[in-house]
Formats: structure tokens, C-alpha cells, sequence
């Protein structure tokens, strides 16, 4: 008998067949949601190929289903297959029809529910396959793993079909992470698919072949023999758009780089202005409301919030009829826990309670929010969080209050306003005044905030997140307008400004007058001064490579604020970058960092998306830190370099959309952020590509008529909530283009 052991989670499906299922099993009410969390969180601190961790996976996914019935959960699996079915790779149905008709037996094998499997076998018509099973006694799970597939996927496979002998070396196996070794070294013909970091160095090793979405049925065609016609890859262009003349590269980069100089101001700043956003108007208008002060300001915001309503997501949606019509959600906690999950972020104690504490103080009832008591700490935080931390907490402590809390949050708040917004987050002044409203309504301190406050109103009546990100946007513009050829002299100011913009301890903040440094404008300053000349700005260069060092932790990583913070993939790979011109001078910390950041990478090639919401952004920043750790040493860190910069690669050609852009996540509608991240990552390599030229040609037709371009938010504070400073698309597309010029 020849078999073919087919993988599912990521082979034949994208992303995972049943990770939805245990939010889904909660929302139902059919799970309790502290064994959700307490999943969530194995997940995101365990690694997705360690066996031991997967099984640990298996038992807290088995605990949450502890005395529910099984029909139940077959109402849910059923619903969710139906939004799943869509995920199928398109080889995926064709696959399985041509393994029949050529005489193997198709086996799906995977260590998801087996009746999640189930439905994706039916859909195939294959009628052997293994799931995980759950134990079940009078129709209800106990909580406890009946069988899994933990010995191995050829055991598995014998099993399936019994006393059988299977012809394994004319027996194939399609297979992406370590969990398929067994099986695909068994077969005589293995082929691993977009296989993860490990499983391609092993592949490499033992000469295994190496296919994607795009090439699986042409390769198992021509090496297997499989009766396939190969569809139309999902990268082609569309006919229109390859009837249509490209635009020129060259002149839409000219008419992008004339725009970007246009906002270089006399001092050398990009000013990187923030756009109003929902929470922040909300804010500022119950803010008001309760002080009784500005009217006018007050009817542009409900003004603005009443306009914003219509294309809001949940979340703002809350927001704004909790503020403007005092209705409340009816499970707070609910729509918090679906807000993370819609933005693929770690849903942290104390990120859900500014989340809820939004909600909580927009509201017509008093503030009440129920998390636990480590979510309030504020100790070693930036300091527009530490100063949040304790606004909230002070809103939250019953009455009385203690003067003392009172007192530091007035001294805060006061010392902080000297300067204007606090630190230029009008969030965290926000929350300051409105938690000072509550034990001394009418104090001046609360009157000169709104001032302050008043004038970051927006030209749409709205509130931003931040004033302005220009030290940043400035950086990042100078390194795009360096590679567009812009005049030296243009450029000498930007980089003059940002010299005297740096901080004591050699860092540099977001933005002019903010205390906190951080390490992600540190280090684009640092590579921009460097790349403007070495010798004019060497003392700030020292400086800033000192700070830098002092944030590298003892895993290796670096965070994004404050030494000890934990470590952040993306902010690691921006530290590697920087300092990668003086690699000499610090050999043992970029190794150090190198391995945290090969350690990071997610099996499908990813990275935590951190400060962006695409994920094209976090791979570009690894990709350059990792192919500069290469091109010193290729064989350094096991041999490890290489697969993991092949895997980013083929992560990013495989995933764009029909119209040639790449969306922030696979399936996300297209925009040119992404795609401009996407196309700066693969210009080195790939250049010609026929994705990357439709890629090219998607953002080539996405400009503005004065030059500009438009694209959805892109950053997200505090985390999950997005906010947008339009001049950095700009910045990030002409970056890409000038790869292509």
C-alpha cells in the first residue's frame, strides 16, 4: 500500500485548523474564561515545535472543555468549520483527488481535534485521518486526553490502516514543522512545505525538496507523477492590470520624494502629525462634559465621535455610545478579550485594563473595573504609562481616597504639563485629569491640562492618540530621502536636528520635549547619522551605541523603553541593524542578540508584530538584522542563519493578495504600508520576481494625485488600539521604491 501522509495546520490549511475553537467554546459560555487565559498565555510563552509544550497545549485545551457535553461542542466546531473551509489552500482539494486517482491513500494526520479533522477529511473525501481525542464519559468530556498523535506520524500512519504494509518508500509526506520528521523520513518522497526555520535547515541537510503553495502540485506533477493541473497562481495579476502600461517607477519615487522634502521644516523636522482618534476624543469630551468647560470644543468632538460611528469597529463603537448616548456593552469583558483577538496581540492584565478602564470612565456608571492587582503596577514603566498606571488606579481605589494618592498624581500631573501635553500622549494626560476630576473637580492643575490639551484639537473636531512622532519621522524620512539622492545639504539639517535632539543618556524620544527614550527612534537615528556621515556626528553615533548597549538584556533581546523590560523581537532586530557598522567593537552582544532573534521566529517565518499591526514590518526589520549577521558568518549559529532568513522570503511571496498588495495579515484586504514593507524586504533578492513586479505595480497605482499615499493604520498604542501618522507611509513607500528606481 502507498500512502500519503499529509500534515494539516499550515499545509493544508493557512494558520491553524482549530485555533479559533477555544475563544469560540468561551464566547459560548460553554468553557470558563480563566482556563482561556490561562491557555492564551501558555501559548504565547511556549514555543510552537517544543513536543513537550504542544502536549501541555493539549491538556489545557482538554481542561477548558471539563463537563461539556460533546454535542455542544460539535454546534461550535460545525460553525467554525464553515468559517475555516475558506482557509483551504487552493492545491488542497485537487491534492487529494489526484492521490486517489494515482492509487495512494491520503492520510490526514494532525495534533488538532479530531472532529475539527474530521470535517476537513469529508471535505477532501478522505476517509482515514487522526486528530487529537478528547475523553468522553456520558456524553461529557472529562477534561482529559484520550489519544494524541505523540509517538510520531508514521506510528500514526501503520495504525490508521492496520495490518496493511505500506510501501513506504513509494509513500510520500507533506509535512512544515519538526512534528512531521518522522513521517517525511520515512516515505520516499518527502517534500517539505514552506516548512518552518528548523524543518528547512534539516531539509537542506538531508536534501529534501522545498515547496510552497504555488509549487506543490507542479512539483508532485513532474517528481510523482500525480495527474494535476496546477491552478493559476493566486500572485498572477489580474488581466486588467496586465493589459495597463506600469506607471514609472522613477517618477512616481521623484513626485514621493518632492512631497516628503516639502515637509522638512526650516530646523530640519518631519513634524509626523498624529490623526484624531475615537478614544482620545472620547476622553477629552467627558473630560469636559464633567469640568463644564469649553462648549464649542465640546460640540466638535460629539461632532466627530457622531461622524466616526458609522465605520468603527467594535470596540470604538462601545466608546462612542457609552459617551455619547451613556448605553453601556452588555459583556465588557467579552468585547475586550474579541478586540485582542482581532488584533493578534497578547492580551496582558494590565493592556485589558486600559481597555477597560476606557470604558469604564466614558460611561454613565461609576468607574468600576475588575482586574488583578498586578495589572495596576507602575513600576518600571515609560513614563506616560507609569503616569496612566496610577491615574487609573487612583480612579479605581474606593472612597475615601487616600491624600497621599491624590497628592503624587497632582505632582505628577503638574510637573508633567510644564512642558504642555505630558510627554505628548494625550492619553495619559487624559486619564490624569479626569482621575484628579474625581477628588479635586475645578483644581488648576485640571484647568491648565484642558488648555494644554485644547490645543491638539484636530481640523475633523477629533483628539489624537500623541501630538507628533517627529524625531522619528524625521529619522526614518532621512534614511528614505538618503536613498532617493535627496540634496546633502537637506539632509545635513535633519541630521543636525536630530543631534541636538538627543537625550543625556544617548537615546532619543519619539518627540521633541518627551522625556522617555526608546530604543526604536534610537536606533533609526543611529543608522541614519551613520549613514550621513560618520565622522560629522561621532560623538552622538558613541552615544547612542552606549544607550543601545544598556538595553540588552540577559537573554539577548532588547525592549523597546526601559533595561529589564522584556525583550522585543522587532527592537532587537533594529539594535542588530544599528550597530551592525561597528560589529567589531561588539561581536559577543550582537551574537547574543542574533540568537534571541533566531529564537523568536515563529515556525510560518513571523515575528510578534509588536509596535506595528503588519506583520511584513516586524519581517523586514528581522530580515536585515538577520541577513547582515549572514553575510559576516552564513555558518554562525548552527547553520540556523540561512533557513530563517529563506523562511521570512517565503512567508512574504506566498502570502500577497489577487490585486499584487500585501494586506497586514494574509487575507487582510491590500494596502501600500504593507506592501511597501513587503517590496523593501524582497527587493535585495527577488527583485524580479513576478510577485514582487505586481507588488510593484499595486503600489505604483495606489499614489496620490499630489504624490502621496493613503494607507490604513499601521501602529497601535497602547496595544491593541490603532492610531495613524499619515507621513510615515510615505516615508516607508518611498523607502521600497527607491529599491526599484
Amino acid at each position: 500500500m502507498r500512502i500519503a501522509v499529509l500534515d494539516v495546520d499550515g499545509t493544508l490549511i493557512a494558520g491553524t485548523l482549530a485555533g479559533p475553537l477555544p475563544t469560540m467554546l468561551a464566547e459560548a459560555g460553554l468553557a470558563p474564561r480563566d482556563r482561556l487565559t490561562r491557555l492564551r498565555q501558555a501559548q504565547m510563552t511556549s514555543h510552537a515545535e517544543n513536543l513537550e509544550a504542544a502536549a501541555r497545549m493539549t491538556e489545557l485545551f482538554a481542561a477548558m472543555l471539563t463537563d461539556v457535553p460533546c454535542q455542544a461542542v460539535s454546534a461550535v466546531t460545525a460553525r467554525l468549520w464553515q468559517r475555516q473551509r475558506a482557509r483551504l489552500f487552493a492545491f488542497a482539494r485537487p491534492l487529494a483527488a489526484a492521490l486517489k486517482e494515482s492509487g495512494y491513500v491520503p492520510l490526514l494526520i494532525s495534533g488538532g481535534p479530531q472532529e475539527m479533522v474530521a470535517h476537513l477529511a469529508c471535505e477532501l473525501g478522505v476517509t482515514l485521518f487522526r486528530g487529537t481525542q478528547f475523553e468522553v464519559t456520558d456524553g461529557l468530556f472529562t477534561g482529559r486526553v484520550a489519544s494524541a498523535v505523540a509517538d510520531g506520524k508514521d506510528r500514526a500512519a501503520q495504525d490508521l490502516v492496520g495490518a496493511e504494509a505500506i510501501d513506504w518508500a513509494g509513500s510520500l509526506a507533506v509535512g512544515n514543522s519538526l512534528g512531521d520528521v518522522s513521517s517525511l523520513s520515512r516515505v520516499g518522497r518527502p517534500v517539505a512545505f514552506e516548512p518552518s526555520p528548523a524543518l528547512r535547515s534539516l531539509a537542506r541537510h538531508r536534501s529534501w525538496p522545498v515547496c510552497d503553495r504555488t509549487s506543490l502540485l507542479t512539483h508532485l506533477r513532474d517528481q510523482a507523477a500525480l495527474p494535476v493541473s496546477p491552478p493559476a497562481p493566486a500572485r498572477d495579476m489580474p488581466p486588467a492590470h496586465r493589459a495597463e502600461p506600469p506607471p514609472s517607477v522613477g517618477g512616481a519615487t521623484r513626485r514621493l520624494t518632492e512631497r516628503l522634502l516639502a515637509q522638512v521644516g526650516g530646523q530640519g523636522a518631519v513634524t509626523g502629525e498624529c490623526c484624531s482618534r475615537v478614544t482620545e476624543s472620547a476622553l477629552m469630551l467627558t473630560l469636559l462634559r464633567r469640568q463644564k468647560a469649553l462648549p464649542g470644543v465640546q460640540s466638535r468632538l460629539h461632532a466627530h465621535l457622531s461622524r466616526s460611528r458609522r465605520a468603527a469597529d467594535a470596540f470604538d463603537a462601545a466608546v462612542i455610545d457609552a459617551t455619547l448616548h451613556g448605553i453601556t456593552p452588555t459583556d465588557r469583558h467579552r468585547l475586550i478579550e474579541q478586540t485582542f483577538s482581532g488584533a493578534a496581540q497578547h492580551s496582558s492584565a494590565r493592556k485589558k485594563l486600559a481597555l477597560e478602564a476606557i470604558l469604564a470612565v466614558v460611561g454613565p456608571e461609576p468607574f468600576h473595573v475588575t482586574a488583578p492587582s498586578h495589572a495596576f503596577e507602575h513600576h518600571n514603566e515609560a513614563t506616560w504609562t507609569h503616569l496612566r498606571q496610577i491615574a487609573i488606579h487612583h480612579l479605581h481605589v474606593p472612597d475615601p481616597v487616600a491624600p497621599e494618592l491624590t497628592a503624587r498624581l497632582l505632582r505628577l500631573t503638574e510637573r508633567g504639563q510644564d512642558r504642555g501635553i505630558i510627554e505628548g500622549n494625550v492619553f495619559a494626560h487624559l486619564f490624569a485629569l479626569l482621575s484628579l476630576q474625581r477628588t479635586t473637580p475645578g483644581h488648576q492643575v485640571i484647568n491648565d491640562g484642558i488648555t494644554a490639551l485644547a490645543k491638539a484639537v484636530r481640523d475633523d473636531g477629533g483628539m489624537p492618540f500623541i501630538t507628533s512622532e517627529e524625531i522619528f519621522a524625521t529619522a526614518t524620512a532621512g534614511l528614505a530621502l538618503a536613498r532617493a539622492g535627496a540634496d546633502r545639504q537637506v539632509l545635513h539639517t535633519m541630521g543636525d536636528y536630530l543631534a541636538s535632539q538627543q537625550a543625556d543618556n544617548g537615546g532619543w524620544a519619539y518627540a521633541q520635549d518627551v522625556v522617555q527614550t526608546d530604543t526604536d527612534t534610537t536606533a533609526h537615528v543611529l543608522s541614519f547619522l551613520h549613514t550621513l556621515g560618520p565622522e560629522r556626528y561621532r560623538a552622538p553615533l558613541h552615544a547612542a551605541r552606549q544607550n543601545l548597549i544598556t538595553h540588552v538584556g540577559d537573554d539577548g533581546g532588547v525592549p523597546t523603553y526601559l533595561p529589564g523590560q522584556p525583550s522585543e523581537p522587532t527592537m532587537t532586530a533594529n539594535t542588530i541593524t544599528a550597530l551592525q557598522p561597528y560589529h567589531f567593537a561588539h561581536v559577543t552582544l550582537l551574537e547574543r542578540a542574533t540568537r534571541y532573534l533566531l529564537n523568536a521566529q515563529k515556525p510560518d517565518g513571523t515575528f510578534e508584530r509588536s509596535w506595528s499591526l503588519s506583520e511584513a514590518n516586524a519581517m523586514l526589520r528581522a530580515l536585515n538584522a538577520l541577513t547582515l549577521a549572514h553575510r559576516h558568518n552564513p555558518s554562525s549559529h548552527h547553520g540556523r542563519l540561512g533557513p530563517a532568513i529563506d523562511s521570512i522570503h517565503q512567508r512574504l511571496l506566498v502570502t500577497p493578495n489577487a490585486d499584487g498588495g500585501w494586506g497586514q495579515t494574509p487575507g487582510e484586504d491590500s494596502d501600500p504600508m504593507s506592501t511597501a514593507y513587503t517590496l523593501t524586504a524582497l527587493a535585495p533578492t527577488h527583485h524580479t520576481h513576478p510577485t514582487v513586479q505586481a507588488g510593484l505595480h499595486y503600489l505604483l497605482g495606489r499614489q496620490n494625485q499630489d504624490g502621496s499615499y493613503t494607507s490604513v493604520s499601521d501602529q497601535a498604542a497602547p496595544r491593541p488600539l490603532h492610531y495613524t501618522i499619515p507621513v510615515l507611509t510615505d516615508i516607508f513607500v518611498l523607502l521600497a521604491l527607491t529599491h526599484y528606481a
